[in-house]
């Protein structure tokens, strides 16, 4: 088994198609590295800030090569995915290929920050690495800034990639024992189907999917309900008005009546001022209201663009699962 390298049981075409779907859902860079976390494929949706900047300077280069050498220990130690930063305090994570035990490389994701980046930090190191201080500002602006916990959720997708690629390198080298065109020897065991991994991945997917559909017509009943109050709020605003006016008609006949008439003026003053507290009361309403109607309104279009990414993502992955499972037919 240790002479078999990862490229020689699934071929860098197919890697290099499986990881770009990768890059396409994520919007992260992402590659594949042997097990000496040297590069096996060309990677996709690299940042300009890594690759035309520092990795064109030689020490930056050999930073990154040790980065990628780190990271890929650190997998093969564990047998777990793994979040590092680079030199550059970039965030990465990668995940083993491990085929029947033997660890035969690792899929990187991330070149993302965390957090806004430190400028004058990243002026030093451009020049250190004799590179354009504001070519090299420009570039670091260009690197996404994500949240952790999306960093997080997109470490898991690769983790789930990285395992049904393991997947079916085993079968194809199982593949390769019967036909006898393997090197090396070991027991073989029974291979899970390839894309059986992503497969469940969907059906996962396919749930949160179901509980945004859930989240955007619930957001829809919550504005409907935001707009009948705004038609009460209104009636309310209506009957203060007519109300007041009657008080101040009331005043006026109170004035006409002289003496007589002063402890009705008493009640019209009343009356007017119970008017005035109830169109206050209504306009308080009435804005409390609006904050809530376009905080559902945002909820709404929220749950709408998530609904839509969930799509895109269950699409991505199923083409994935498809290839993945049409290899393992060859």
């Amino acid at each position: 088994m240790s002479q078999l390298k990862l490229i020689d049981l699934i071929d860098r075409d197919m890697l290099e198609e499986i990881q770009e779907g990768f890059a396409d859902v994520t919007g992260m860079a992402a590659l594949v590295l042997n097990e000496n976390g040297q590069l096996i494929t060309k990677g996709s949706n690299m940042t300009d800030f890594c690759m035309k900047y520092t990795r064109r300077s030689s020490i930056g280069c050999q930073r990154c090569e040790r980065s990628n050498n780190e990271g890929s220990k650190r997998t093969q130690r564990s047998g777990r995915s793994a979040a590092y930063f680079c030199h550059c305090g970039l965030m990465d994570f990668s995940a083993p290929i491990i085929v029947n035990g033997e660890f035969l490389g690792s899929f990187v994701g991330g070149q993302v920050l965390t957090e806004e980046p430190d400028e004058e930090k990243y002026r030093r190191l451009a020049r250190e690495f004799s590179i354009n201080e504001d070519e090299y500002i420009a570039a670091l602006r260009k690197v996404k800034v994500v949240p952790a916990i999306d960093v997080e959720k997109a470490a898991k997708f690769l983790h789930t990639i990285a395992r049904s690629i393991s997947e079916l390198a085993y079968a194809n080298y199982t593949a390769k024992l019967r036909t006898g065109t393997a090197a090396g020897g070991f027991e073989v065991k029974a291979a899970a189907r390839p894309g059986s991994v992503m497969s469940a991945n969907v059906r996962a997917a396919n749930e949160v999917l179901d509980k945004f559909t859930e989240l955007a017509a619930i957001a829809e009943k919550c504005s409907a309900e935001v707009k009948s109050t705004n038609e009460t709020v209104k009636v309310i605003k209506d009957i203060a008005m007519n109300t007041r006016i009657l008080g101040f008609n009331a005043s006026i006949e109170a004035s006409k009546a002289k003496e007589s008439g002063k402890g009705f003026g008493v009640i019209a003053q009343e009356v007017r001022s119970l008017a005035d507290t109830s169109k206050s009361s209504a306009d308080k309403i009435e804005a409390k209201m609006k904050s809530i109607a376009e905080y559902a309104r945002q909820m709404e279009e929220n749950a709408a663009a998530a609904q839509k990414l969930a799509k895109e993502g269950i699409n991505e992955m199923e083409l994935l699962s498809a290839k993945l499972d049409s290899m393992n037919l060859k």
